[in-house]
């Protein structure tokens, strides 16, 4: 009996959790008002509270891997429900002993004990440089009038210079995870700042795979694998994957046909508010680029094919037009959300995705007038 059970034991993972402790003191002594500590655990948020006794308090739990936290101080009424202004400090954690330092705000308080926090504060100081600038920018913006920040020119101005920062930003995390290879935060920043629909592929896995061994078998690390394998079926760069449905009329056609064209693979739904919004935006670029070697490949998520048929003449989408019965072309394109788009080159490679608005006509503008 005892090898049998012996035997079962071993055959069930063992998960290791370590104690993470947080003794915190207000130097005001403050006394009865409840703190929160919100944070993940096996990829669920976890809300934790306590209540401040002559300015101390102190939160212990078992940690299976460092995560993010919030410490909420509730002043008055319901803080996690309340609207307004918070008094919130953001924070990482990983087992240890952390001990906390504060006046009579949380937001202003002072971590120390845990090797994150150190890390946490050079990945602050990385990004500070293009987040002030950034923070300017949003100021300057708001100075101007209603006048000035409606014209296209001044939006067109702040939208390039916005982007451009956003580089220059994208730049610094990757030049702290590349410094930081063992660091959680890292990790964390590569699925927040890197691991985004419109990846750069080749540059994203080569990041990822020079991280530690040990964080990739984190949680996050598990969902940053997801988002590189739909990646490298659907990033920037790669050969977009072929498919065969059949049009309305019953006709099989692939979307290998359309090689040797500029083709928007255009996902959609009748019943998506914003993609009928689109629609306008992407009928103007067909009328304007339609014979100089663009077009376009229409796929639906519709199940009422008579809802489909007649949202394809009122909005007047004059190219072929599939509806993903199966909905195998979304798995494969990594559909979770419409409207979602991407731009093929002749070749057959993904060079756009999500082009909104206006964005599809200023790409087409860009690659037809080089030529």
């Amino acid at each position: 009996m005892k090898k049998v059970l012996l035997s079962l034991l071993m055959q069930v993972p063992v998960l290791v959790f370590a104690q993470f402790s947080l003794k915190g003191e207000f130097t005001t002594a403050i006394q009865n008002k409840k703190l929160y500590f919100i944070y993940i655990q096996n990829n669920a948020e976890v809300i934790d509270s306590v209540v401040i006794n002559n300015g101390k308090f102190s939160f212990s739990l078992d940690l299976k891997e460092p995560s993010v936290a919030v410490l909420l101080l509730q002043h008055q009424g319901n803080a996690l429900k309340d609207q307004g202004p918070k008094d919130v400090y953001r924070l990482f954690i990983e087992p240890g002993n952390a001990t906390l330092v504060a006046k009579d705000s949380i937001a202003q308080a002072q971590l120390n004990g845990l090797a994150i926090f150190k890390q946490d504060m050079a990945y602050k100081t990385a990004l500070k440089t293009s987040e002030s600038k950034l923070i300017a920018l949003n100021k300057e913006f708001a100075t101007l009038t209603p006048e000035k920040q409606a014209k296209a020119e001044i939006i067109e101005n702040f939208q390039e210079r916005y982007e451009g920062l956003l580089d220059e930003r994208k730049a610094q995390v990757i030049g702290f995870i590349k410094d930081n290879p063992q660091s959680y935060i890292s990790l964390f920043a590569f699925n927040q700042d890197l691991g985004v629909d419109n990846m750069d592929y080749t540059q994203a896995e080569a990041l990822f795979n020079g991280l530690d061994d040990k964080l990739k078998n984190y949680a996050i690390a598990n969902i940053i694998k997801q988002k590189l394998d739909i990646a490298k079926v659907t990033g920037i760069g790669a050969i977009a994957t072929d498919f065969e449905e059949k049009t309305p009329e019953g006709i099989p056609l692939k979307l290998s046909s359309y090689k040797g064209q500029y083709v928007l693979l255009d996902f959609w739904a009748s019943w998506c508010g914003p993609c009928r919004k689109e629609n306008p935006f992407v009928v103007s670029a067909y009328e304007k680029y339609k014979d100089k070697g663009f077009t376009i490949l229409g796929v639906s998520i519709d199940t009422d094919r008579n809802a489909w048929q007649k949202a394809i003449k009122t909005d007047n989408l004059m190219w072929a037009q599939l509806i993903d019965s199966t909905t195998e072309i979304s798995k494969t394109y990594g559909i979770d959300a419409i409207p979602k788009n991407f731009l093929i080159d002749p070749h057959g490679k993904i060079i756009a995705k999500n082009l909104r608005g206006t964005a599809l006509e200023d790409k087409l503008k860009e690659i037809f007038e080089k030529k």
